[in-house]
């Protein structure tokens, strides 16, 4: 086993004089550098699938049509060789209500600030899967009013905003999968508060930047 250990130290040693030798220090420079790089930023675009809100009131529908997305760009620091951890903030335009019988609930759109986490699976290939999730705060703002039938002013609180999902990045490009959901109070003239929230699953893909 000495024999062993003394045989593999002198090949290191060997080795380390050998690439010292074949690549000149201005080389080794940017490949220490990149090495050590341990934060990060992924922007991203994402699309909602099977999005809804709460009824809010009785009558109203809680499906949706037309589109909803966000764009967000979230940075990250490298803990360890599983566990990345960061700061996201994201622009949110959430999907239309379906009306029924000329009754239309509150819409809104959002723009959460959050604590987001990565635990990556080490693999042996270039796609590196991981699971995700965010916790936050959601701002909601341009409320529509409820329609009943007629116009009633109505208004939207902010409220807590969370996602868990999953993903795999492969050169630089990322794809998630989270369930997300932004909690909300709607209250219409003259009414309490009723919880509107948004649930939905995101399809996002992004790209990494070094920094």
């Amino acid at each position: 086993m000495k024999k062993t250990i003394l045989l593999l130290a002198a090949l290191t040693v060997a080795s380390a004089s050998y690439a010292k030798e074949i690549m000149p220090v201005a080389e080794i420079a940017p490949v220490m550098e990149t090495a050590q790089s341990d934060m990060y930023l992924n922007a991203r675009f994402g699309g909602d699938i099977m999005a809804k809100y709460d009824k809010v009131y009785s009558g109203f529908d809680d499906s949706t049509h037309a589109f909803g997305g966000e764009v967000a760009l979230e940075g990250y620091k490298v803990l360890d060789d599983n566990f990345d951890v960061g700061l996201g903030l994201a622009y949110q335009f959430h999907a239309d209500r379906d009306s029924k019988d000329s009754v239309s609930g509150v819409e809104y759109d959002s723009i959460p600030v959050y604590l987001t986490a990565k635990y990556n699976f080490i693999t042996n290939s270039n796609i590196t899967p991981y699971l995700k999730a965010n916790l936050g705060y959601s701002f909601n703002f341009n409320s529509s009013d409820a329609k009943r039938p007629g116009s009633v002013s109505t208004s939207v609180d902010d409220g807590l905003y969370w996602a868990a999902g999953a993903g795999m990045e492969y050169d630089n490009f990322t794809v998630d999968l989270m369930y997300a959901v932004n909690e909300a109070d709607s209250s219409m003239s003259g009414s309490s508060d009723k919880d509107n929230d948004y649930d939905r699953v995101v399809l996002s893909v992004g790209y990494l930047f070094d920094f």
